[in-house]
């Protein structure tokens, strides 16, 4: 009777599937967010070129600052809580299954300080620290367009 209460190996199949394709999913995501503050970033030195108003500009590097702050929030929350997540499931899953039969080391959660730390790297913090040197550029020419001209 105890095995009936055990799941069926086509259960736990499926639903390693659908965790690999969850951390997939939000790896998606979090390059997406990247791609769209990369975007902005263009767009602003293209629209300060172009249109060449201060205020337009400013705002333009004011909306790119914001966006890489919501993409390093992305980035961390993706990272120490879905990732960090997922990976726990698929490992005890693999286990449940038979797969692997060694201790594998889980992704570590990252930090905004991480930046820093050139000897960390993975591609979360890869991520990171692009999204990183895009609000620092948006700072700097936030600071260039308020004072020089």
């Amino acid at each position: 009777m105890a095995n009936d209460k055990k799941p069926k190996e086509e259960a736990l199949l499926k639903q390693l599937e659908i965790q690999w394709n969850d951390h997939f999913q939000t790896r998606v995501q979090t390059w997406k967010a990247l791609e769209i503050t990369a975007l902005i970033a263009v767009a602003l030195v293209g629209i300060d070129w172009k249109i060449n108003n201060q205020l337009v500009t400013i705002v333009v590097a004011l909306l790119l600052a914001i966006v890489a702050l919501f993409g390093i929030q992305i980035t961390i929350r993706h990272r120490n809580r879905v990732e960090v997540t997922k990976f726990k499931i698929i490992t005890s899953l693999e286990k449940k299954l038979g797969f692997v039969d060694i201790k594998l080391e889980l992704p570590k959660n990252i930090h905004w300080w991480d930046v820093f730390l050139f000897w960390k790297s993975n591609t979360s913090l890869f991520i990171l620290r692009m999204q990183f040197v895009i609000l620092v550029f948006a700072i700097g020419y936030l600071v260039l367009r308020l004072f020089i001209r």
